[in-house]
């Protein structure tokens, strides 16, 4: 058997493993729907004129993997000028589509710096003259490293369209949520009511019915029964039991 220790040790690498990053799940789970045109229900409810506003942000969220390698990298760092002298090493400038609140330090605002081979998420663009000759290389990705970022602060200095477009999907889940919670306390409190109601009622007919049967017997205390009076009172049934047929 496990100490407590080791169960609470295990119970926080848990949470560290599903809660901690469970936020962010369910954001590049919303950034893959939006990209693909696969809405749930009650997403499509609060994004459709957002959606048709904001086409170009929110209707492509990313771009697809490409590898770059060394050699791509070298190509491009030594055809351009300034590149050579803003680096000391061979590196890409990616321009970013969307600028806006750069959440990650040591890079430039619109600007992603690619230095390492790899696989990234970002468009490569040949600009070519009338004779097709390639003169220029162009590096663009829709967001930093490449994906939206999720940014629990809400303002708009501090977040891009496709997380402020989740704030509003997941306020609008909350609405939904409030709404549900109150119908179910409207019955809940309706079945309350009938409940109290019918135990009154019946409250009230059983304290009429002991009511009823004290006043019956105030009215008979302290009379005996005897055989005469018995007698009287059996034959005056018998005569209206005869008297009825």
């Amino acid at each position: 058997m496990r100490s407590k220790a080791n169960r609470e040790k295990s119970k926080w690498k848990h949470w560290h493993r599903t809660g901690f990053f469970k936020e962010k799940v369910k954001f590049y789970g919303f950034v893959y729907r939006l990209h693909n045109g696969c809405l749930k229900k009650h997403e499509m409810e609060e994004l459709g004129d957002k959606i048709r506003r904001e086409n170009y942000w929110l209707k492509y969220c990313y771009d697809p993997v490409v590898f770059i390698s060394q050699e791509h990298i070298n190509k491009h760092f030594k055809s351009s000028r300034h590149l050579q002298k803003t680096y000391i090493r061979p590196a890409i400038e990616v321009y970013v589509d969307c600028p806006f609140a750069n959440p990650y330090a040591g890079h430039i605002g619109g600007r992603w710096l690619i230095d390492e081979p790899g696989y990234y998420r970002l468009k490569i663009i040949q600009h070519t003259r009338d004779n097709g000759e390639v003169y220029y290389i162009e590096h663009t990705m829709k967001h930093y490293k490449g994906m939206p970022y999720f940014n629990s602060c809400n303002s708009r200095c501090h977040n891009n369209y496709v997380s402020r477009a989740y704030h509003d999907v997941l306020r609008y889940c909350l609405y939904i949520k409030e709404q549900i919670f109150a119908e179910r306390k409207a019955i809940e409190d309706r079945k309350r009511d009938t409940y109290y109601r019918l135990k009154y009622w019946r409250d009230i007919k059983n304290e009429l019915a002991r009511e009823e049967k004290k006043e019956r017997l105030k009215r008979v205390r302290g009379v005996v029964p005897t055989k005469a009076t018995t007698a009287f009172f059996q034959a005056l049934a018998v005569g209206s039991a005869m008297s009825d047929s």
